[in-house]
């Protein structure tokens, strides 16, 4: 995988070159940002890179945004889904949402240093995710440790009897 040490990645996936331009323009000092034209070729991004989150319009020819994240969600499931779109199908929005697809909804137009927010507790919200599997991962570690002391301590015990 492809991936800057500097700066994290952003995907943005809109239809309209202007939105991917002016995300661009925002963003870019601070992230890697990876644009797509349509779902189809944001999936194909995600299969490069490793993209901590991802902005993307709801209304697109092909895949909607709920459905491109319904389907990034099978190979990035930790990434931080936020659908901005000035159009919205409301029901497919919360549908989206209730289903743990989406973390934040931004409407069109947004203001900049408001989404700059929302982008940087997109980030946060990744790290902690990361986090708490690494942690996870070491308490299954450290109780798999623990039972083999155990069961050794039992063997033993046992054969003194």
């Amino acid at each position: 995988m492809s991936d800057s040490k500097e700066r994290k990645n952003l995907l943005v996936v809109d239809d309209e070159a202007e939105i991917t331009k002016a995300l661009r323009r925002l963003f870019r000092k601070k992230y890697r940002v990876l644009t797509a034209q349509s779902g189809a070729e944001g999936l194909e991004l995600l299969q490069k890179h490793t993209i901590p989150v991802i902005i993307s319009d709801q209304r697109m020819p092909g895949l909607t945004g709920s459905e491109f994240f319904a389907q990034a969600e099978r190979t990035h499931p930790d990434s931080t889904r936020l659908l901005v779109t000035g159009f919205a199908d409301i029901n497919a929005v919360i549908d989206a949402i209730n289903n743990g697809r989406i973390y934040r909804y931004i409407t069109k137009p947004w203001d900049p240093e408001e989404l700059q927010g929302i982008v940087a507790q997109a980030y946060e919200r990744y790290e902690l995710i990361l986090s708490n599997r690494r942690l996870l991962r070491e308490l299954q570690e450290a109780n798999a440790v623990l039972e083999t002391r155990v069961r050794g301590a039992n063997d033993r015990t046992a054969e003194c009897q």
